[in-house]
């Protein structure tokens, strides 16, 4: 899972400014040439004071808190909480696949919201205010990730922001600081809340604004004066053409970069509809809720909330409808009636309070900044970003049941499918897996001349185009992901990634400088190639005046393009063209860790904690040459399997979740990393 890796480089870095030797035993001067390789030290779980809710706290209603989960868990400590027979430790756990044991904490919806996470404590649903972290206390950092990390003293001390994201409840940014290298954290402010004070009932969603970034521009908005900007994704309406970033400029004080922010502010689709029948809708988050009738809901978010009649109103989408939300409540007290023509309001994809980029192609976030790039003019900032565009690789869906092999194929739109060179092969999900049909012809709503594939095709299906991912259902199974269900293509992530250059004066305005190569393919069906790319990681200027770039990525077979599967590191002279990446460190689908856990009980090695995923990097340099690297991991792929379930791609050693299995999703970690030069 560790690794080290090697690139051409030249002069060694300066030893610590306190006149100690750096890595290798370099001294103050020292000089040596040849390649240069990163060796990859023990990750170590960060830490946390005084932030939000973390997972780690547990319910102080249920008994004592289980303290011998700080800084790991370990089986046997005190403070659990026996729910249908089965104990669990007094901590976030994963959910009971069948719902007849439920979690004690750890999910939302199925059962209930986070048990301790709002002050009502016990039996799900919670209500009254969501709690925080217990004060004087240190947990482990969770549920945290994409760190953006920086330093101004060379490492001593860290300014980190964070995307803080409880499963299916809230999203917001928060900042804090370390003073040893990235293993403890203290909270020093939070902003951009997307579900302020809501204890969530399977009812809302968690898609606020994340991928934060921050740059430092010359001519912030045209004013003529330097300034900090702070970039941010619209989750409900990111990842497709013509969508752009939230800007923000940040003015901070007293140690707080988020201060001046608006501590709260929602983002949706900013769909707007009306209500075309009367209802009273009951104060949540208790209760089945009501069924509110409206014009359409194509433009809402699902699960997720909107305004109407000056309330907000959360949805949880259960037997929703094209003309109607199902699941309804309201976040007053006193519930409201609506009428026949109220205005239903979603949040808007960019708030009013604040601004957007522009001339970015589909960006998923900002990656790093670049010191210089081709194209770039002096006086401008250069950067790297991800373009993504979600479902890019499946443009359309069936409009008819068909069965293969079949001379027609009923499509909704075939503008993304036009045969090239003669044919267009296209993949559809049948009961006995993924298959391939060539069409030579096509109109506007049907390919023709079709031949290949065999077996039943429901109307609906997707419609998988040249490049489409279609790993077999059950690889994808072994690791947790993907679906079970022809229709989607089986869960195969369908997603366009590619890493773009760009710059700007101003922070707003951006020109686009292309795409740059060597770090994968966005077509690769091979794990020889990697087919997304992540979109948070550091460029370095090596001693050489190279550049050395710190990114995640995954393959096809991960399923997903979250980019989660390594971290990696590549090499460039001129930021445009990037050597192959080489891992860094890496997951590990055989869930070893877990399983050894899960069958003595004892604490977990920290490589559990990434076993999952392991993505996001930030790097700092240190003064003594070495670098402190933060990465965020789940122990697995997805943030809460359920109990009972089997993964793991070593036959002989499957893991099999047990009851007690602790939710370690959205977990940050440290590293150093040490550079040496060989011959």
């Amino acid at each position: 899972m560790l690794a080290a890796v090697t690139a051409t480089a030249g002069p060694a870095l300066a030893a610590g400014a306190d006149g100690s030797s750096g890595p290798d035993g370099w001294g103050r001067g020292g000089h040596h040439h040849g390649a240069l390789s990163y060796t990859v030290g023990t990750p170590v779980v960060d830490k946390v004071k005084g932030g939000p809710w973390t997972l780690a706290q547990g319910d102080p209603t249920l008994g004592a808190p289980y303290s011998r989960s700080l800084p790991v868990y370990a089986g046997g400590g005190s403070g659990t909480v026996t729910v249908g027979g089965v104990s669990y430790p007094n901590l976030a756990v994963d959910p009971a696949g069948s719902g007849a044991v439920p979690a004690a904490s750890g999910v939302t919806g199925s059962p209930g919201p986070l048990t301790g996470y709002c002050s009502s404590g016990g039996a799900t649903p919670e209500t009254g205010s969501v709690v925080r972290q217990p004060q004087g206390s240190t947990l482990p950092m969770q549920p945290y990730y994409f760190p953006f990390v920086t330093s101004e003293d060379g490492g001593e001390t860290l300014n980190g922001l964070f995307d803080y994201r409880p499963k299916d409840g809230d999203e917001a940014v928060v900042a804090a600081t370390s003073t040893d290298h990235g293993r403890t954290w203290r909270y020093a402010g939070q902003a951009l809340e997307q579900n302020a004070g809501l204890c969530p009932n399977g009812n809302t969603n968690d898609d606020g604004q994340g991928h934060a970034f921050v740059l430092t521009v010359p001519d912030y908005a045209g004013t003529g004066h330097r300034g900090q900007v702070l970039y941010t994704l619209s989750r409900p309406s990111g990842d497709a053409l013509g969508t752009n970033l939230i800007v923000h400029h940040l003015t901070p004080k007293g140690g707080n970069p988020l201060a001046g922010l608006p501590a709260a502010e929602p983002v949706g689709e900013g769909g707007d509809t009306t209500v075309t029948a009367p209802v009273a809708v009951p104060a949540g988050p208790g209760g089945a809720g009501v069924t509110i009738a409206v014009v359409a809901t194509a433009e809402d978010e699902q699960p997720g909330h909107f305004s109407v009649a000056g309330v907000t109103v959360d949805c949880n989408d259960a037997a929703a409808t094209a003309t109607a939300f199902t699941g309804c409540t309201t976040r007053t007290g006193t519930g409201v009636t609506l009428a026949v023509g109220d205005a239903v309001r979603a949040d808007a994809v960019i708030p009013a309070s604040a601004q957007q980029t522009s001339g970015l192609i589909a960006p998923d976030g900002i990656i790093s900044t670049l010191p210089h790039y081709p194209g770039a003019p002096k006086g401008s900032v250069a950067v790297l970003y991800t373009e993504k565009i979600a479902g890019y690789f499946a443009p359309t869906t069936t409009t008819a049941a068909v069965t293969l092999p079949a001379a027609t194929l009923p499509v909704a739109d075939t503008s993304a499918l036009q045969p090239v060179g003669g044919s267009v092969t296209v993949s559809l999900g049948t009961p006995a897996g993924i298959v391939q049909v060539s069409c030579t012809g096509a109109d506007a709503t049907h390919l023709t001349g079709c031949t290949g594939g065999t077996g039943a095709v429901a109307k609906g299906s997707s419609v998988g185009a040249p490049g489409a991912a279609t790993v077999p259902y059950d690889q994808l199974a072994r690791i947790g992901e993907g679906k079970n269900k022809p229709k989607s293509l089986y869960g195969n992530n369908e997603d366009y990634t590619v890493v773009r250059a760009a710059y700007t004066t101003d922070g707003l305005h951006f020109t686009d400088l292309g795409q740059v190569s060597g770090l994968g393919d966005p077509t690769s069906t091979s794990d020889s190639v990697l087919r997304w790319i992540g979109s948070r990681g550091t460029v370095i200027t090596n001693p050489d005046g190279s550049y050395g770039l710190f990114l995640s990525g995954a393959y096809a077979s991960d399923g997903d393009s979250d980019a989660f599967n390594q971290i990696f590191y590549s090499s460039s002279r001129d930021g445009k063209t990037w050597s192959a990446p080489q891992k860094l460190i890496g997951t590990d689908y055989t869930f070893s860790a877990l399983a050894r856990q899960a069958a003595s009980g004892g604490a977990l090695d920290v490589s559990g904690y990434y076993g999952g995923r392991v993505y996001d990097p930030t790097v700092v340099q240190n003064d003594n040459g070495t670098l402190t690297m933060l990465f965020a991991g789940y122990s697995t792929p997805k943030p809460l399997p359920a109990t009972g379930s089997v993964y793991g791609t070593d036959p002989a050693a499957p893991y099999t979740v047990p009851a007690a299995q602790p939710a370690e999703y959205r977990t940050i970690l440290s590293v150093t990393l040490r550079p040496h030069y060989g011959s």
